[in-house]
C-alpha cells in the first residue's frame, strides 16, 4: 500500500510538472505572438507639458519618427498640470500593452518626493530609454558683473546678511530651482529663491533686473537672447562643455564639485507589466528614430545632446539613480510642491 501511494504521488507530481511546463510554453508562445503583431493599432504618447513648448516639440518629432519605425501613427496627448504628474498617472493607468507611451523626464524623479503621485515609482514605471540630455546653464544679464561661478558664490557669501543673492526659477522643484539648491549646498552659502509660474516669467524678471541669477535649460529662445546680447551664459552645469555651446565653460572648469552638477533629460517609458518583448521592440524602434536626421537636427536646434540608453535595463538603472538622487536632495531641503 505504501509503494502504491508513493507511486501515485510521483505520478501526480509528474503530471503537475508537465502541465506547468506546457502552460509556461503556451505563455511564451502567446507573448511572442503578441510581440510579432505589435503594434496592431495606433499608439498614444502622453505628454505632461503644453503644446508649443520645447518638450512638446521634442515629443512630436519623436512620435513622428517612432511611428514610422513601428508602422503605426502615434498621437500626442497633452495632459498638463501638477508638474507633469497628471500625464504620468494617465500613462500608468492605461493597459500594460505598450500602446500608451509616457514622455519621461526629470519630473518622474522629482515629483514622488514633493507630492502624492498616486503610483509607486519603484514598481509602476518601466523605462524604455533615455534619448537625450538637456544642458542646464547659469544665466545672468549681459551687464552683470558676475562672470564666473566663483564670482556668483562670492556674491552669495557677501550678501549673506541680507539672505543671499536672488535666484529666479520656473517654479518650486523645477530643475532651475534644484540647480540653485545644489550650488548653495555644495558651497555652504545661502540664497534667495524667487519662484515664478514658468521659465518665461523668470527670464523676464532677470531681464528686468528683479533677480540676479537664474538657471535655465538650453533652448532656441535662450540662444536668441544670448545672440542678441541680452543675457550671458556663465557656465554649463556639468563636467564637460556642450558641442552646441563651445565657448561656454563647463562648471567643472570653474571648480564646481560633481555634487553640484545638473542636467536634465528626456526619454520614453511605459507602465510596468508591459511584455518584455514589446519593451525591447520599442527600444529598438526608438533607437532607430533618435538616430534619424530629423530628430538629430531638432536636438541640435534646441541645444540638446543625444544620449541613448543601450537597453531598457540600463534606462531603468539610470531612472532609479535619478530618483534616489533627487529624492535625497528634495527631502533634505524640505522642498514641497506648490
Amino acid at each position: 500500500m505504501r509503494i502504491s501511494f508513493v507511486r501515485r504521488h510521483r505520478v501526480a507530481r509528474f503530471a503537475i510538472n508537465v502541465w506547468a511546463v506546457a502552460l509556461a510554453a503556451l505563455c511564451v508562445v502567446q507573448a511572442n505572438a503578441q510581440a510579432d503583431k505589435y503594434p496592431d493599432r495606433p499608439l498614444k504618447l502622453v505628454v505632461g507639458f503644453a503644446p508649443g513648448g520645447a518638450a512638446d516639440t521634442v515629443a512630436r518629432v519623436i512620435a513622428d519618427e517612432l511611428g514610422k519605425q513601428l508602422g503605426k501613427p502615434i498621437v500626442v496627448d497633452n495632459r498638463t498640470g501638477a508638474s507633469g504628474n497628471i500625464a504620468s498617472q494617465a500613462a500608468i493607468a492605461a493597459p500594460a500593452d505598450g500602446l500608451t507611451l509616457m514622455f519621461a523626464g526629470i519630473q518622474l524623479a522629482t515629483n514622488p518626493a514633493m507630492m502624492v503621485v498616486g503610483y509607486d515609482p519603484l514598481k509602476d514605471v518601466q523605462m524604455i530609454a533615455q534619448f537625450n540630455s538637456v544642458p542646464v546653464v547659469m544665466v545672468v544679464r549681459a551687464d552683470s558683473p558676475l562672470r564666473t561661478i566663483p564670482d556668483v558664490v562670492a556674491a552669495m557669501r557677501k550678501t549673506e546678511a541680507k539672505g543671499g543673492l536672488t535666484f529666479a526659477s520656473g517654479g518650486i522643484g523645477t530643475s532651475s530651482h534644484l540647480a540653485a539648491e545644489l550650488l548653495a549646498r555644495v558651497n555652504g552659502v545661502p540664497y534667495v529663491h524667487v519662484p515664478f509660474r514658468g521659465g518665461a516669467l523668470a527670464t523676464q524678471a532677470l531681464l528686468g533686473g528683479e533677480v540676479n541669477v537664474m538657471f535655465d535649460l538650453m533652448s532656441g529662445s535662450l540662444k536668441s537672447m544670448v545672440d542678441a546680447g541680452k543675457v550671458r551664459l556663465v557656465a554649463v552645469m556639468q563636467g564637460s562643455r556642450v558641442a552646441t555651446l563651445p565657448d561656454v565653460p563647463a562648471a567643472a572648469e570653474q571648480g564646481l564639485k560633481p555634487e553640484g552638477f545638473i542636467r536634465t533629460w528626456q526619454g520614453l517609458a511605459v507602465r510596468s507589466g508591459t511584455p518584455p518583448e514589446i519593451v525591447a521592440r520599442l527600444h529598438s524602434a526608438l533607437t532607430a528614430a533618435v538616430r534619424s536626421p530629423a530628430v538629430a537636427d531638432k536636438f541640435r536646434q534646441l541645444g540638446m545632446e543625444t544620449t541613448l540608453s543601450a537597453s531598457p535595463a540600463e534606462a531603468q538603472r539610470f531612472y532609479l539613480g535619478e530618483l534616489e538622487r533627487w529624492t535625497s536632495l528634495i527631502k533634505a531641503a524640505g522642498i514641497k510642491a506648490e
